[in-house]
């Protein structure tokens, strides 16, 4: 099983590693708008915290073009902030960790949010480029268990048809 991680940043999730910048972890600099993969090459993708860096005008562009290297009924696993839960956290406790928790480190280049989402948004444009069985995946907030820890989701590719 191939498997393609997508922002890899500083973290081993998979054989393939990419990223915008080089890192430790990285395998592959490249933008994730334009990955450089024939269609159908991985069994599996993984995306943590990069979706939400990315204007809300080009999401589901990008979204398709992670879809376009996924094999079909192979996987799509993505996990980014929650920002209901992120915005909810905030009002109760409004601190600078709390604004960056939805604004993004903004300690190198790159590294802010251009977007924000809720598992409806997410799963609707996800099921747009070809996602189904969309499934969301909670882990509790400080282990609060109605308060996400993020929002993270996995689905299939839908099967091309020979």
């Amino acid at each position: 099983m191939l498997a393609l991680d997508i922002g890899c940043g500083e973290f081993v999730r998979a054989d393939i590693r990419v990223d915008f910048r080089k890192t430790k972890c990285s395998n592959l600099i490249a933008d994730a708008r334009r990955l450089p993969f024939r269609e159908e090459s991985f069994d599996k993708v993984i995306s943590s915290d990069v979706i939400e860096h990315f204007s809300h005008r080009e999401v589901q562009k990008v979204v398709s073009e992670w879809v376009r290297v996924l094999k079909g009924g192979g996987t799509l696993d993505i996990a980014c902030p929650d920002l209901r839960a992120r915005a909810f956290i905030f009002f109760l406790s409004p601190s600078w960790k709390n604004i960056e928790n939805v604004y993004g480190g903004q300690d190198y280049d790159g590294n802010y949010h251009k977007c924000g989402f809720s598992y409806e948004l997410l799963k609707s444009i996800l099921e747009s480029v070809g996602i189904e069985n969309v499934k969301r995946i909670i882990k509790g907030y400080k282990g609060i268990p109605f308060i996400p820890d993020c929002l993270h989701v996995k689905g299939t590719k839908t099967k091309t048809r020979q």
